[in-house]
């Protein structure tokens, strides 16, 4: 039998990698060894739905499996209808976190002959088993069911086997365990399973062995929590920093779990990590079976910031009881703590969630279809869920994609303004500056807000921080080697030589930056020789 097993990535980039279809195509291999030939495909989701079908039939399958998510459904069942015109032999079957939280509605589509919810290691052996001894397609819609793989040390890598290759994408999804010990209502993670299983620690060692030699540069570890079981948490950390010295790491953690020992260990490593803040209001995530401590989380994650370990938070608007002004609230909670970045995001109510199952209670009404984001609440109406994803849009291109995390702070304690309303302002500005460049476009909207409050002088000095930060980190943090001839010629309102040694020796406030510059305009080009930051001064 041929079988092909699709896997449909949001966009191009290191994580866009095909780990579970490819570790089905080990379980497959090890278990029928050559009367099953499988071969993972990948796609994106931007892709012609034809243009995917073709390449899928150019290994003229038998059968084709889609790992199914909330944001590649619709294209998959384009896919399959595609497949199915051109060749309605051909069996097509999906699995995934979509596939399994709504199985029949997958099944409704008439371009899906059966769906294999849940882990489907296991599953799918058993399934293409039946396949091979002549049972129908529907006989396995009516068959399959949901039963998690107890037991992950008899399951073979993918990576350690050669069935997928994580240099051929320039990084690697990692799996430790499977399972998540919380219930949060939102989350699809934790429902049909109870507790958290691990992969065997010599399986991750030699993984990781794998990864140092292969020259793997950015490793995804997939575990929702990583460090909720703290002793194995850390043995995996000492591992990390034994084995490896060059890729960079992305862990999901929870604060609470956090301790001093754990954050020296984090230190010890390239990581970043990404911690799910959600609200900063105890009263609305209770309304999702989750807790917050704000005294216990900002020593938590001061611990992380004593430490040099970079860190990320997650914030979702539209949670039940939450509104307008509280989502502004715990946005302004979570820039106190200078996170590395902050992911906003409107919540969705995901099929197979708790959420789901109490949204109507809850006053919730939601998109029908992916990605069923919320559009009203009795607290939080279409227009302010609206003005929430605007003042999302500010942060994300101010502070995220623009870099802003060494100059923000800075920026905003002369200003006396709440970061909610700078992200706020600064949406306002780009869609009255439609095109903007990013950096020039930052020190146009400081340098105004300054103005405004009548400080030119501060103003001016502010646009020259933003461009001593955003052009050097471009050239240091950017692909172009070592070695960068001078790029465009930069207005400065002061030295910048002078100021780059002042930002350098420590100095962080603007006040005293403006007592100890005096103006100079003049104009400056960024190079990089050597690794080294130069200025060309005219």
């Amino acid at each position: 039998m041929k079988l092909v097993l699709v896997a449909i990535h949001i966009e191009p980039s290191p994580r866009a990698l095909p780990l579970g279809p490819s570790m089905l195509a080990s379980v497959l291999r090890r278990a029928f060894g050559g009367a099953i030939q499988t071969r993972v495909v990948d796609a994106f989701v931007a892709e012609p739905a034809a243009i995917c079908a073709a390449r899928i039939l150019a290994s003229d399958p038998e059968a084709v499996g889609f790992s199914m998510y909330v944001w590649n459904r619709g294209l998959a069942l384009e896919i399959a209808a595609c497949l199915k015109a051109a060749r309605p032999d051909i069996i097509i079957f999906a699995g995934g976190a979509e596939a399994t939280a709504d199985t029949s509605g997958v099944l409704a589509d008439p371009s899906m002959d059966f769906v294999l919810p849940g882990e489907g290691e296991e599953l799918i052996v058993a399934a293409m088993q039946r396949l091979l001894q002549g049972d129908p397609p529907q006989a396995l819609a009516d068959w399959a069911q949901s039963s998690p793989v107890k037991d992950l040390t008899n399951l073979p890598s993918p990576y350690l086997d050669g069935t997928l290759r994580p240099e051929d994408y320039g990084g690697a999804l990692w799996e430790l365990s499977r399972g998540c010990p919380f219930t949060c209502d939102f989350c699809f993670e934790a429902r049909g399973t109870a507790g958290t299983r691990r992969i065997p620690l010599a399986r991750v060692e030699a993984e990781l062995e794998l990864f140092e030699a292969r020259g793997i540069r950015e490793v995804f570890v997939l575990d929702p929590t990583f460090n909720y079981h703290k002793v194995q948490a850390k043995q995996v950390l000492r591992l990390i920093a034994e084995k490896t010295h060059r890729a960079h790491f992305f862990f999901e953690v929870r604060s609470e779990f956090l301790d001093q020992e754990m954050a020296a260990l984090f230190a010890a490593v390239h990581c970043t990590l990404q911690i799910g803040l959600q609200s900063a209001h105890d009263n609305v995530l209770r309304n999702i079976s989750r807790s917050f401590d704000p005294e216990d989380f900002e020593a938590k994650i001061l611990l992380l910031h004593e430490a040099g370990v970079p860190y990320g938070f997650d914030l979702i608007y539209g949670l039940p009881g939450d509104s307008l002004e509280g989502f502004r609230q715990s946005l302004d909670f979570a820039m106190r703590l200078v996170p590395n970045h902050l992911d906003v995001f409107r919540l969705s109510v995901l099929p197979g969630t708790r959420l789901a199952e109490t949204a109507a209670g809850l006053g919730l009404t939601y998109e029908a279809h992916h990605p069923y984001r919320v559009t009203a609440l009795p607290t939080f109406s279409a227009l302010d869920l609206e003005q929430a994803g605007h003042i999302a849009r500010g942060c994300d291109v101010l502070y995220n994609r623009g870099r802003a995390v060494p100059w923000f702070g800075m920026l905003l304690e002369p200003l006396e303004l709440a970061p909610a309303e700078v992200f706020e302002a600064f949406a306002d500005w780009l869609d009255a500056h439609p095109g903007a460049e990013p950096i020039e476009g930052q020190r146009s909207f400081f340098q105004s807000l300054f103005e405004a409050q009548g400080d030119s002088l501060l103003g001016a000095l502010a646009a020259d921080v933003i461009a001593c930060f955003g052009h050097s980190s471009a050239l240091l943090e950017g692909p172009g080697g070592d070695t960068v001839a001078p790029g465009p010629r930069i207005p400065f309102h002061h030295d910048p030589r002078v100021l780059m040694a002042r930002l350098e020796a420590g100095t962080t406030q603007l006040e005293e930056l403006a007592f100890s510059i005096p103006p100079m305009p003049c104009e400056a080009a960024f190079a990089l020789s050597k690794g080294e930051l130069v200025l060309h001064l005219f």
